[in-house]
Formats: structure tokens, C-alpha cells, sequence
């Protein structure tokens, strides 16, 4: 998988500004704590689809700064995000890691995850990593397999990964669309399936 740009969710503001503007950084200071709030503030709640990656980080702070403008990540051509520890601490809002992909990130490094963040993640087909190695193998156009990136990850979280998320991993279970017909009778309610051969 190739990801494109690394956006460094750096602790001064002028350098995040500086990555927006087109420029490619050596590591720098990382921010630590990133929220789920700074990730997806208030006001970007009211969308769950594509809408919602143009907000993305909208709230991140830098000091008083905030660095990131709307539609900023995805006019950026960032396909990984890198930050500190405990990345999104705080709510256990799905608008986070669905923000992130929905502006073409498809991968975030950390020093460590918050639990509920990092299923969130998972469920939404967003692929996480505590591996710092994967920084210069990224820069350097290195095609990074799959199957590296859920390496040591529990068998279902690197399932769900594999298949692009809890939806897709629910489909693929089932096998096929099933349908049900239910009717209330005088015995109470009874339903049965109507499965289709569509995939």
C-alpha cells in the first residue's frame, strides 16, 4: 500500500502550518494528548459522510493556535497522520477516525492509541500503528503490506482491518444478503428468511 504525505501533528503551530503549505519536515516535537475533540470539534458533528473530512483536525491546538483550516488535510494530499501518546483521548466519537479517512488519511502513527479511538478505527477500516519505522519506508515510496500493518494486532481487529472495516467483515461473515419477512399472528410474531443468491 502506498499512503502518500505524512502530516506530523507537530507541538508548534507554525511547522503544521508549514506542512499545509506544501512542505515535508524532518520529525519534529509531536503533539501528545490529541483529543478526539481537536480531531472532530463540535460543529463537525453535525455531518457522517465525505463532509466530514473537510474538518478533520480543524481543532487541533497549538498553544492558542489553531493551525488547521477546513478542508486543509485533504487539499494537502496526506495519507498518514503522526502524533504522540495517548492519541484520541476524551470522547469515544466515530466522527474521528471516519474525519481522518474521509480526508484521505488511511493510516495514523502514535506513540500509543487510546483503547476506544483505536476500535473506532478498526471498525471504520483506518489502519493505526505504534511503528515509527514505517515513517521513512513511507517517504522513502515504499509499498507497505497489509498484512505488516496488522502484524501483532488481535485476530479479529486484523480481520476487520483486512476486509476495510466492521461492515465489510459483517457481509463477508454472512456470506450472502439474507432478507426477513415478518408477519404478528395470534401466536405473536414469527419471521423467516428469504436469502438471495446476491453478493
Amino acid at each position: 500500500m502506498i499512503f502518500g504525505r505524512i502530516l506530523f501533528l507537530a507541538s508548534d503551530a507554525d511547522l503544521v502550518a508549514a506542512q499545509l503549505a506544501g512542505a515535508d519536515l524532518p520529525l519534529p516535537g509531536l503533539r501528545d494528548d490529541v483529543s478526539t475533540d481537536e480531531i472532530t470539534p463540535l460543529p463537525s458533528l453535525a455531518y457522517f459522510d465525505e463532509r466530514l473530512g473537510a474538518h478533520v483536525y480543524t481543532g487541533l491546538k497549538c498553544g492558542d493556535a489553531l493551525p488547521v483550516g477546513v478542508e486543509a488535510v485533504r487539499r494537502g494530499g496526506f495519507g498518514v497522520t503522526v502524533a504522540g501518546r495517548r492519541y484520541g483521548k476524551g470522547s469515544s466519537r466515530e466522527h474521528s477516525p471516519l474525519a481522518e479517512k474521509m480526508a484521505g488519511v488511511r493510516l495514523v502513527i502514535a506513540e500509543s492509541f487510546e483503547r476506544i479511538y483505536r476500535q473506532n478505527a478498526d471498525n471504520l477500516g483506518l489502519f493505526t500503528s505504534t511503528d515509527f519505522g514505517l515513517i521513512a519506508r513511507i517517504r522513502a515510496g515504499e509499498d507497505i503490506d497489509v498484512a505488516e500493518l496488522v502484524a501483532g494486532r488481535d485476530e479479529l481487529a486484523a480481520a476487520v482491518l483486512l476486509l476495510g472495516g466492521l461492515l465489510r467483515y459483517g457481509r463477508a461473515r454472512l456470506g450472502r444478503r439474507s432478507w426477513f419477512r415478518c408477519w404478528r399472528g395470534g401466536r405473536g410474531r414469527w419471521c423467516r428468511r428469504l436469502s438471495t443468491g446476491m453478493r
